[in-house]
């Protein structure tokens, strides 16, 4: 904070500017001159100077002035009761601009320490925009169904009718049952899921199955459907299945070729 010193003051600009609007302190024995002059003194030791500063100071020093010179200088006589009402009514009106220029430096300083204080942080004022993907294809099945022929299975104590069967051996993995299915799919377009399930002796078993086969569904590798409601559900080639073996029947025209 700027401060001066004067033979009759010592201090803040700011408190200066109070004491003279509170009447506390005589302004005809305040030499504006000397303030100005050390002001600029001030001004010239800056590096870069505050232009803002500047301004608040032409400012105040101008209302300083203007007070000042209605201390000083002599006015027309008014008789009467108008005169004093004149002189009271410009007097309230400059202690109310002195007033409101406090009110102002007060917000101003209240932005400014909000400013400093969240000068690192920024508002993001739209959404990240996410990106479009491409709708699924239908596979008329529900996870549900799939939960519920896993537990006809578990309920069944006798083997299913005799078919061609996937054999699950014990402690298998996902991936292992993948690449069952899989191979199974490449050599026939359909699988029965409860074929699958035939030899799962296990509920580990069951539950490896089932996750390998929501595996091959999320990868569009093979598809499920189911003609009635608690119908079997068959497992077939799916769109990613189908593309390699086109891919690889292309590849082995090639070295025929």
């Amino acid at each position: 904070m700027y401060m001066i010193t004067l033979p009759t003051f010592e201090g803040p600009l700011d408190l200066l500017l109070r004491l003279i609007e509170r009447a506390e302190l005589d302004i005809t024995t305040i030499a504006l001159a000397h303030v100005a002059d050390q002001y600029l003194v001030h001004m010239r030791a800056l590096e870069v100077p505050d232009a803002r500063a500047l301004a608040e100071f032409v400012s105040m020093a101008a209302r300083l002035l203007l007070i000042k010179s209605r201390a000083l200088l002599p006015r027309p006589a008014v008789g009467g009761r108008a005169g004093a009402l004149e002189e009271d009514a410009d007097a309230e009106a400059l202690a109310r601009q002195l007033r409101e220029y406090q009110r102002y430096k007060q917000v101003a300083i209240l932005l400014r320490t909000w400013q400093e204080e969240e000068r690192r942080t920024f508002l993001r004022t739209a959404p990240t925009a996410a990106p479009e993907l491409p709708e699924p294809t239908p596979l008329g099945h529900t996870v549900a169904e799939l939960i519920a022929a896993i537990q006809r299975r578990l309920q069944l104590r006798q083997p299913l009718e005799a078919a061609v069967v996937l054999s699950l051996p014990p402690r298998m993995t996902v991936a292992q049952v993948a690449t069952l299915v899989r191979d199974r799919l490449t050599h026939q377009p359909w699988l029965s899921f409860d074929d699958l399930l035939a030899e799962a002796t296990r509920r580990q078993d069951v539950i490896v199955a089932f996750w390998a086969i929501l595996e091959l569904l999320k990868r569009r590798v093979v598809i499920v459907e189911q003609e009635s409601l608690f119908g079997m559900i068959s497992i077939g080639r799916g769109a990613a299945l189908c593309a390699e073996e086109m891919s690889l029947a292309g590849t082995d025209n090639g070295l025929l070729a």
